[in-house]
């Protein structure tokens, strides 16, 4: 019975593997590596860029906006009412000439009052210091009496304690002269304060207030604008802030003149960049001064940052960088893909100089480059597409 079990069990393992096709060299054999349909090996797609040689100019491109050094919003320093408006927006005006004038009454009263003090003060002063040579004249009397005993000498020391305070008396009449005096002062401030005056020559850029209006300390009426100091202020990215010199050329566009190209040059760049915005406040002028420019005008500035006659260059896109910074590509050769330090030369938004590292026999890759290792086999889909059209066409 055993040995009839065992017969009935090889003839079924012989008809599976008749069925399954298995052969003894196929599972002898371990595993060759992923296949693709036909045959070949398994490539990752890339999508690739040519490395480029020629002439590579690096220009920056930044909005500003018109400025003027010559800008001062007016305000007044006193309480009190307009009385008068002497300029409306657009009026020129010289410095020192009357704009407006607050109602003055109640300071020029203030005037008049603290100068009172002032007289009384002194008047007051003057009293006691002929009280106190009074005293001094009586001491010196009576000290050689006492030396005869024609007085006593508490008589002396009531005298001497009299011309004390009698010193004291003056020394606080001097310093209420001194008080009023100052207070006087500023009363006279405000008064010449009631009439609001150009700082300089310029325009009338805004007049806050109309004539009634009741206005506080400080409160603007007026900005004036000197428009013979007009220039351009833009931010330099960081990136570009190393490449900016006084002498570097400037092309300035400005929208409300039609942005026909006008040349400018740099004026002022600032010594450090600016810690909130990583970025370097560079003002720029206009070479022609006939140009009609209005504080608060856009414009777009163009610098032009650095060329080369004869550069090697790539797409920024397909550039990367190591945690240390350290900056990479990934080029092709031959269907492999090799990572490639690079050194950077004038970086572009668009292409960047590379100085070592690549030549022009070569294309990088620019997307794909997540999974690569080096030495892995890509397939480019530029290539792929192309080949594929042309069998369609």
């Amino acid at each position: 019975m055993g040995l009839r079990v065992t017969g009935y069990v090889a003839a079924l393992l012989a008809m599976m593997m008749i069925a399954g096709g298995c052969k003894p060299s196929e599972s002898s054999g371990g595993p060759k590596g992923p296949k693709m349909a036909g045959g070949g090996e398994v490539r990752a797609s890339v999508e690739t860029v040519e490395v480029e040689r020629g002439p590579f100019a690096v220009q920056g491109d930044y909005a500003g906006e018109f400025q003027s050094d010559g800008m001062a919003e007016l305000s007044s320093d006193i309480a009190g009412r307009v009385i008068t408006i002497e300029a409306n927006i657009g009026d020129k005006v010289e410095q020192g000439q009357v704009l407006a004038e607050v109602d003055a009454t109640p300071t020029q009263q203030r005037v008049r009052e603290l100068n009172a003090s002032v007289m009384m003060s002194r008047a007051s002063l003057e009293e006691s210091r002929v009280q106190l040579g009074n005293l001094r004249s009586d001491l010196g009397r009576k000290e050689p009496l006492l030396a005869r005993q024609m007085i006593t000498e508490r008589e002396i020391e009531e005298l001497r304690s009299q011309i004390s305070a009698s010193e004291q008396r003056v020394a606080v009449a001097e310093a209420t002269i001194a008080q009023n005096q100052a207070r006087l002062a500023s009363a006279r401030e405000d008064l010449r304060n009631t009439k609001i005056r150009a700082p300089f020559d310029g325009l009338v850029g805004e007049r806050y207030v109309d004539r009634g209006t009741y206005v506080s300390p400080g409160q603007t009426i007026f900005r004036v604008i000197d428009d013979s100091d007009i220039y351009v202020s833009v931010r330099i990215p960081e990136r570009d802030a190393p490449r900016v010199q006084r002498e570097t050329p400037v092309t300035l566009r400005v929208g409300a003149l039609g942005s026909a190209p006008l040349q400018g040059k740099i004026h002022r760049i600032a010594p450090a960049l600016d810690p909130a915005t990583r970025s370097l406040r560079v003002d720029v002028v206009l070479d022609d001064e006939s140009v009609r420019i209005r504080p608060g005008m856009y414009a777009r500035v163009s610098m032009q940052l650095g060329s080369v006659e004869d550069a090697i260059t790539v797409s920024s896109q397909a550039i990367l960088r190591e945690r240390d910074g350290t900056p990479y590509v990934w080029k092709v050769v031959d269907g492999t893909a090799h990572r490639q330090e690079i050194v950077l030369g004038l970086v572009g938004e668009q292409r960047t100089q590379v100085v070592e590292g690549l030549d022009e026999s070569v294309s990088v890759v620019l997307r794909g480059h997540e999974k690569l290792q080096d030495g892995s086999k890509v397939r480019d889909i530029n290539t792929n597409a192309g080949d594929d059209t042309g069998a369609k066409g």
